[in-house]
């Protein structure tokens, strides 16, 4: 069994996860500009403003194919490194965690 987090597709895993849209969208620019499919999986709810970021911790996830995780991962510890990384995201605590 893999000891990543998958996302909600069938080969999808999850390599960031955003403390809010704002990092997420610029998370998921970084990837896609990178040539990796990625996609946003939001935890909020339509109209309820904020209620699952509170409940969840965080605003959602970004999912990328497993075969591309390794090399998604590398581009967004060299962004955090390069200052980009930003209070409540937990890109390096997903690494190595149990689904």
């Amino acid at each position: 069994m893999s000891n990543e987090i998958r996302g909600q597709g069938e080969d999808l895993v999850v390599v960031y996860r955003a403390a809010d849209e704002f990092v997420a969208d610029i998370v998921l620019g970084l990837l896609k500009s990178a040539g990796i499919p990625a996609v946003l999986e939001s935890r909020q709810v339509p109209q309820m403003d904020g209620v699952m970021k509170m409940g969840e911790g965080y605003w959602g996830d970004v999912v990328v194919p497993r075969a591309d995780a390794e090399q998604a991962r590398e581009i967004l510890k060299a962004y955090e490194q390069e200052g980009g990384k930003s209070a409540g995201t937990e890109s390096e605590k997903l690494e190595g965690t149990e689904s």
